[in-house]
């Protein structure tokens, strides 16, 4: 019988000796911290205020016990995205007992670069370029999840005003653009390249129009807008008025000459893109709802 006893005493003593051997402390740490990190970024995760610490990592799939983490021996530890995903955990001693903390999984999200859909007046040239013609439009939308901090470039350069997820192009240039996703607002992803735009050579330039070099003269009045507007072109030929929103959806489309009213006080504020057609020409204009 007291061979038995010494050994169960044996026994407690090394367990209560081991990290994490089942609640032998009368404390409980916990981490605590952002689990889930951006590209890029890096979360501090911290425990309870102990007499000493030393942090544990698992890689996310493994089976293999937990290591300690070389010079992870503070209150708080620094796990940057690269890293994940990986397990944490962390082993506080007080008062001369030490006691495990559960695992976490810390992850990081992953996005795909921006990608960006171009559709409008444009044939596509054997090395993927986009031709228009004189007087031709191209919307550039970027694709979810980006939803913040659009901004639009021309070689390079930022397009000044240009900083909602479509961009309206009339000129040849070399687009792109750079956004965030709403999960991780500070991280800003890059389409990675640039989309050329050029002219195309008559006779093989195709559009809509009979006369594509021939700008239609067009008033917009008032423009900001908040009631109607007053749309006045020198072409008794009829025209065909289309007015799109930032997502290129139409939203007012009719025909006309010479003059015509447009309604606009149903309409969400923001920037629109008014194109005139006729056979004579055509004009883009850029409208402002308030």
């Amino acid at each position: 019988m007291k061979t038995i006893l010494r050994a169960a005493l044996v026994c407690a003593a090394l367990l209560c000796l081991m990290p994490g051997a089942g609640a032998q402390c009368n404390f409980d740490p916990t981490v605590t911290g952002n689990f889930l990190l951006c590209p890029e970024s890096s979360s501090t995760l911290s425990t309870q205020q102990y007499d000493s610490y030393q942090w544990y990592s698992r890689p996310f799939g493994s089976n293999n016990p937990a290591q300690p983490v070389a010079g992870a021996t503070g209150q708080t530890m620094e796990v940057n995205a690269y890293e994940t995903p990986v397990y944490i955990s962390v082993a506080a001693t007080l008062g001369g007992c030490t006691e495990q903390s559960p695992e976490v999984l810390v992850d990081g999200l992953a996005f795909l670069p921006v990608t960006v859909s171009s559709f409008g007046d444009f044939a596509v040239g054997s090395n993927g370029e986009l031709i228009i013609c004189s007087g031709d439009t191209v919307w550039m939308e970027a694709l979810l999840p980006y939803t913040l901090n659009f901004q639009w470039y021309d070689n390079g350069n930022p397009i000044n005003g240009a900083n909602n997820d479509t961009l309206v192009v009339t000129m040849p240039g070399n687009y792109s653009v750079s956004a965030s996703p709403e999960d991780c607002p500070d991280w800003t992803s890059f389409l990675g390249l640039e989309i050329p735009v050029i002219w195309g050579n008559s006779p093989g330039c195709v559009t809509s129009v009979k006369n594509p070099q021939r700008q239609l003269e067009a008033n917009i009045l008032p423009n900001p807008a908040s009631d109607k507007i007053l749309v006045t072109v020198a072409d008794f030929a009829p025209v065909t008025l289309r007015l799109f929103d930032s997502q290129g959806k139409i939203v007012r489309q009719r025909a006309f000459a010479e003059q015509t009213v447009l309604h606009v006080a149903d309409l969400p504020a923001g920037t629109y893109v008014l194109q005139l057609d006729s056979e004579n020409g055509r004009a883009v204009r850029k409208v402002v709802v308030e």
